[in-house]
């Protein structure tokens, strides 16, 4: 990468040669964006000694070519006088072709390669004149190198860009790095790189772009289409013929190794092919699912909602629709929709895989706005439409700066909104009423948004779909055809302390008089929200969790499973609990339990605070089982691929049955070495005496249903439901419930 080269700050004759420059960056680099001022042979030749090189490994350039002018044409602009813009294509077309006939073997060799870019689509020139009188263009010439890495590094000079001036000094070269530390460096190298992507972009008012197709079809023409190995080896012939021994080692060490290492002009061109071309990224294909989740989107106008059960793979269901399409029209056009960054990576790693390797990722971490700048300006003033992928939060996709971009290309795009359920929320809902995408595809194992039939209802709307939905796949079905992991689910009941309870039942009784228990449910009012976040803090952070969660992690022990394990915790502190003052962070009293009950195990916690390299070692350790348990809050729920898990371990009741169908997806996902998971879930039931009344026992029982609907879910499906059933006996007796019939409505 750029990092490794040895860059100077300054480049002259003597002790650090500008050419060596040019060799050291392109050895290194994927992208080349060159101002070039005036185009001539000596322009950019000196170029050919590592282009070949540069090609082969897959690079591409943009050349800007502002000075196209004499000196009769800057008095006509400066007189207002029209001039076609033909006028000006045809003398750059004229340059090319009087250079044509006098070239050296370098100079054929570069075009050679120029020829070759353009017939893969893999170079872009524009031309650009002042646009009125109001002053000129100026003609210093820069450039920027960017590596896989985004290492960039700049060079700029007033020297002309030729074969003379890099090899003779006739004047120096600077160079910034976008590695530096220094602050003035990072402003420069943000400096030139502005300066080209808003002429680029046709951003600047004082110039006009001059179109430069006939240059592009001369070149290709004349110079024909020669494959990569034949520019390698001419190259690797044209070396004795550069400059001085320092800059014929340079070259030299770039094919210091056996030329067998280049493939041969029939397996480069199938290689060629078949690694440009977006492909399935499995040898056995699409699963009949997927492909009947395409067969009903297209019979549904392409427009469905996919529900489907977390881990049954609805990335790839969903990009196997575009590769359909793809393979009809020869184009893929979609925006992608996430709610995390760790999901754009993921999405990403899934795009990469099916080799759609045109992609732009958006978020608050990413420098998408010049990228999506310069799509714009190509679809609209180069009629280009380019093929693209955009990755993007939904933070940053209901962005007006985001949104104004997207909206003036966005007649061809399809959408996929990953777990769709977020798109209720009220920017959200906003930003998409501003789109007209013509394809959708909406994504969640739960579509329903719980407490917001509004919500779900515009999101139905959106995506031109109503239960039983577009496509659906349930998670006992992708049990039942092993393509998730079967599982067995164990129930804890964990008691609430004296003073929990005291605190409890003093809550419950200021919550009776907003209870309807004709109905079973509560009046609307911010005093009764309020009243039963109270209380349901009480349940999340019951302090008598810390003693199951031991006797959980004994067991796992001394069976020799105490391996693969994911803790799920609530958030904040222990109520009401002062004993440990250093300590009273709920997963950090969790890791001291592990500790005191297992001094041996490795324990980590994965959460928000965490910035995405460390999310990634963690993640990488837990499946490489050097962390043996890790804790988290919601910075798993949705999305994140963790098929090593074997354990989980719900210490965090929750009422939202998104959060825990998203955390038992995540245990459940396919592992070669594991057969089974297991899940451990701490039910919280406070201890009622009996005395307080019926109003205040139909309530109770009202939010035990509520509790048990969790238990319902995961014990349903589970390898050991008549266990689970049988845990929960006496407190079925006790409220008057039957777990089969919560099963049933749940089905409903």
């Amino acid at each position: 990468m750029l990092k490794d080269a040895p860059f100077h700050i300054v480049y002259s004759t003597g002790e650090n040669e500008p050419i060596e420059f040019f060799f050291d960056a392109l050895l290194e680099s994927t992208n080349f964006d060159l101002g070039l001022g005036f185009f001539s042979s000596t322009g950019i030749n000196v170029l050919s000694a590592g282009f070949a090189y540069f090609i082969h490994r897959g690079g591409k350039v943009r050349i800007i070519i502002n000075d196209i002018l004499s000196k009769k044409d800057k008095e006509a602009i400066e007189n207002g006088i029209n001039t076609t813009n033909s006028y000006f294509e045809d003398n750059i077309l004229n340059n090319i072709k009087t250079l044509a006939k006098t070239l050296s073997k370098q100079d054929e060799h570069f075009f050679k390669c120029l020829s070759f870019l353009i017939s893969k689509n893999r170079i872009e020139f524009l031309a650009t004149i002042p646009a009125n009188n109001k002053g000129g263009i100026a003609h210093n010439k820069y450039g920027i190198f960017t590596d896989n890495f985004g290492n960039k590094v700049v060079f700029n000079g007033s020297a002309n860009f030729s074969q003379t001036a890099l090899l003779n000094n006739i004047e120096s070269i600077s160079c910034y790095k976008s590695w530096s530390e220094s602050e003035s460096e990072i402003k420069r190298l943000n400096y030139f790189e502005d300066i080209f992507n808003k002429t680029w972009n046709g951003e600047s008012e004082n110039i006009k772009i001059i179109p430069i197709q006939k240059v592009e079809n001369y070149i290709h023409e004349t110079f024909g289409t020669s494959n990569i190995e034949e520019l390698v080896e001419e190259e690797k012939r044209l070396i004795k013929s550069y400059g001085s021994d320092r800059i014929k080692e340079k070259i030299e060490k770039l094919y210091s190794y056996d030329s067998t290492n280049f493939p041969s002009q029939k397996a480069n061109e199938e290689s060629l092919s078949y690694n440009s071309e977006p492909r399935f990224p499995f040898p056995d294909g699409p699963r009949q699912y997927q492909k009947e989740a395409y067969q009903n989107w297209q019979e549904n106008d392409f427009y469905g909602i996919f529900a489907m059960a977390t881990g049954t793979g609805k990335t790839i269901t969903s990009l196997n629709c575009v590769l359909n399409e793809y393979q009809k029209t020869g184009k893929y056009n979609v925006l992608i929709l996430v709610p995390t960054l760790a999901l754009v990576e993921q999405w990403k790693t899934e795009i990469i895989k099916f080799n759609f390797k045109k992609y732009i990722l958006v978020s608050g971490s990413t420098n998408w706005h010049d990228e999506l700048s310069i799509y714009k300006a190509n679809y609209r003033w180069r009629k280009i439409e380019e093929n693209l992928i955009i990755i993007s939060t939904y933070p940053s996709f209901s962005n007006p700066k985001f949104l104004n971009l997207f909206k003036s290309f966005q007649k061809n795009f399809a959408i996929i909104a990953d777990e769709a359920h977020n798109i209720g929320a009220p920017s959200i809902k906003a930003a998409f009423k501003q789109l007209t995408c013509k394809k959708r595809i909406a994504l969640s194992a739960t579509p329903k948004r719980i407490y917001d039939p509004e919500g779900t209802r515009e999101l139905e709307m959106f995506f031109k779909d109503e239960e039983p939905y577009c496509y659906s796949y349930s998670l006992e079905k992708a049990i039942d055809k092993k393509f998730l992991t079967p599982y067995f689910y164990y129930p804890l009941i964990v008691p609430l302390e004296d003073y929990e309870m005291e605190e409890y039942i003093k809550i419950s009784k200021r919550l009776l008089r907003f209870f309807n228990a004709e109905t079973g449910t509560f009046l609307k009012s911010q005093d009764a929200e309020k009243l039963l976040l109270r209380r349901k803090r009480i349940i999340h952070k019951a302090i008598n969790k810390l003693d199951a969660y031991s006797r959980i992690v004994k067991e796992l022990n001394d069976n020799n499973k105490l391996k693969y394990c994911f803790t799920f915790a609530p958030e904040g502190d222990f109520y009401g609990d002062n004993s440990f003052e250093d300590f009273n962070n709920i997963i950090d009293r969790f890791i001291i339990e592990v500790i005191n009950t297992c001094p041996e195990a490795n324990v980590n916690s994965y959460t928000s605070k965490d910035s995405p390299s460390e999310r990634t070692d963690k993640l990488r350790g837990f499946a490489e089982g050097k962390i043996d348990i890790l804790f988290t809050m919601k910075a798993i729920d949705e999305g994140v691929d963790i098929p090593r898990a074997e354990v989980g371990i719900f210490t965090s009741s929750t009422g939202n049955p998104r959060q825990f169908i998203q955390r038992r997806g995540r245990l459940l996902r396919k592992h070669p070495e594991k057969k089974y998971a297991t899940i451990y879930d701490m039910i919280v039931i406070p201890n009622s005496s009996g005395t307080e009344g019926r109003k205040y026992f139909k309530m109770e029982s009202s939010l035990v249903a509520t509790e048990l609907r969790r238990v319902g879910y995961f014990a349903s499906l589970s390898e050991n439901f008549y266990d689970s059933k049988h845990t929960l006996d006496d407190i079925m007796k006790k409220y008057n419930l039957n777990l089969d019939t919560i099963i049933k409505e749940l089905q409903l």
